[in-house]
């Protein structure tokens, strides 16, 4: 149990035993779902108030709590921490004692922070205790990049400048127009705008950032707990120098402007590595962008408790992935969590006696003990071939990223049926529809029954945000979309009023929402008649398999989530 909990803070709790430790273990897990800073969570929900949770990593780190907002930061103070270094560290100068600077940090509990800001800075540091939620709010008003997008479009040569240099050219004079690119692409301004964004989108917590050229405008747009947010755009002319420099960030090649590359940035922001998945596309007024924001930390990597699945659902996936061989499907669309969830039961497996490769596409989360493979299908090395080396591996369990097609779902099922674990995710929209989808792709029935454990469904909805919830009774309509008679009527739904605390959307984080068929001679058996998908997931209904909808209902009359959100995704 002592590995749930990642955050020092928590830990250090814990060990004074000034909480509960399911308390703890609930902060850390609606962190890891939302993203929520935990000091604010402890806060917020009872836990241990924000003064005590200060005096006593002060009194841990053998120093004081001061009250940041009373200090009076003129420019030669500020000066004292440069404001990438106070960005990236998230930390504040309060003041100089001789050689000595005093700072504040929103993390003090961090390991290396102090001892890498020491050699930065080159001088000895005394750090001291301030509200972390004062401090970060701090740096943003002091630490102010006045450069705005006329600014940078002048750095450049301006913007018609810039468009004579980027036009296109005849072919004897691509090499130039390349290097005028690449070296635009590093130019000062347009870094610290790229570095700008990356940093707005940690700020919300976003979990994509999209650049999107269109005929007249460069759209830049960020997903934020499933929904999108619009940033304000920058001008056009800075499209080829953006895109650019996310290349060179990536490492790929920027001459290539004509098909799809995908690549890997990694980023030190706010004192956190960052780890984005990058992927571009061309389209008709320039290359689209998406950067997809990875954990690259392995402690944050969730485990099965901190996920709140219900307690059968938990129970039935654990029955699944500790079978000493099977097939374990998790389904669901992109973006619902399914590579989460894989990976939260790999940690469990995780263990000195087990033997453990993945094929992935790309390796999101490198994890010790693990041997990973990323599958490059342009060089040859797909999902069936790394399969068929894999099985030479002397293998317990394999990870596939995904089962694509007829061979690597039949070598996967084989593999199954000679004495490993595999793990591995199909698109489609629920448990029952996986057996479909493998039936489509031409695996006969009778292995699909003789292979596969369990079928997770899962999806990713929107909770409701605690600070601004409130009640209200169902009306007949929504009973009647949702087929609901009285008695199944629980009590009142609950919805956000929009507040400052979720940018007045009503919405803070996300929760999952699960189904799960699990195997037993009875499903087998329809399975193996070729049963259609309807048919056979009433009749798992009527066994007592918990579905999607039924999930989400009990969310909606917890007021966890809305009545809007399981509407849309159940």
């Amino acid at each position: 149990m002592e590995g749930i909990l990642t955050s020092p803070l928590l830990n250090l709790i814990a060990e004074r035993q000034l909480a509960d430790f399911q308390d703890l273990e609930a902060i850390q897990g609606e962190h890891n779902m939302s993203g929520a800073a935990i000091p604010k969570l402890l806060h917020d929900q009872g836990v241990l108030d924000t003064a005590s949770q200060l005096e006593l990593v002060a009194e841990y780190l053998g120093t004081d709590v001061i009250d940041i907002t009373a200090i009076e930061f003129t420019s030669d103070l500020l000066e004292l921490i440069p404001m990438d270094v106070a960005k990236n560290y998230q930390c504040l100068p309060i003041g100089l004692d001789g050689e000595t600077l005093h700072l504040c940090m929103a993390d003090p509990l961090n390991p290396t922070a102090l001892d890498d800001l020491a050699y930065q800075l080159n001088r000895p540091l005394q750090l001291r205790m301030a509200d972390s939620l004062a401090i970060s709010k701090l740096i943003d008003d002091k630490y102010t990049d006045a450069e705005g997008y006329d600014e940078l479009i002048e750095a450049m040569g301006g913007a018609d400048g810039f468009e004579e240099e980027t036009e296109v050219k005849p072919e004897d004079e691509e090499p130039q127009a390349l290097e005028i690119l690449e070296e635009v692409g590093d130019e000062a301004p347009i870094v610290r705008f790229v570095n700008m964004v990356l940093y707005q989108a940690l700020k919300d917590q976003a979990a994509d950032i999209h650049f999107e050229p269109f005929e007249d405008t460069y759209q830049i747009r960020m997903k934020v707990d499933g929904s999108m947010k619009m940033l304000t755009p920058p001008p056009k002319e800075l499209a080829p120098a953006i895109s650019s420099r996310l290349k060179i960030m990536a490492g790929l090649n920027i001459a290539e402007r004509r098909i799809p590359q995908d690549g890997r940035i990694s980023e030190r922001i706010a004192g956190r590595e960052l780890v984005f998945r990058m992927s571009t596309l061309p389209t008709k007024f320039g290359e689209s962008v998406v950067l997809r924001l990875l954990d690259s930390s392995n402690d944050d990597l969730m485990s099965l408790e901190a996920l709140s699945i219900p307690k059968k659902v938990d129970d039935s996936i654990r029955h699944c992935v500790v079978q000493p061989n099977g097939v374990f499907l998790v389904t669901g669309p992109t973006g619902s969590g399914k590579t989460t969830t894989l990976y939260a039961c790999l940690r469990m497996l995780n263990t000195i006696d087990t033997k453990i490769l993945t094929a992935e596409d790309p390796v999101e989360f490198p994890v010790e003990g693990i041997v990973q493979c990323h599958i490059v299908e342009a060089m040859g090395m797909t999902f069936a071939k790394a399969l068929k080396s894999f099985l030479r591996q002397d293998p317990d369990i394999i990870l596939v990223g995904e089962m694509r097609d007829l061979e690597t779902a039949s070598i996967g099922i084989e593999a199954a049926l000679t004495g490993h674990l595999v793990v591995s995710t199909l698109h489609t929209n629920s448990s029952t529809e996986a057996i479909t989808r493998l039936l489509d792709m031409g695996v006969e029935p009778f292995m699909i029954s003789s292979s596969v454990n369990g079928v997770l469904a899962q999806r990713l909805c929107k909770t409701v945000c605690k600070r601004c919830k409130v009640n209200t009774p169902m009306t007949a309509d929504q009973k009647q979309m949702l087929k609901l008679t009285e008695e199944e009527v629980l009590g009142d739904i609950y919805y956000g009023t929009g507040c400052d605390a979720c940018g007045h959307s009503g919405y803070k984080g996300r929760r999952g929402i699960y189904e799960i068929l699990q195997m037993n001679d009875e499903v087998r058996d329809l399975i193996a008649n070729r049963t259609p998908a309807l048919e056979l997931r009433d009749r798992c209904v009527a066994a007592g398999m918990q579905s999607l909808r039924m999930d989400g209902l009990r969310l909606m009359f917890e007021g966890v989530s809305s009545f809007e959100e399981v509407m849309k995704y159940t």
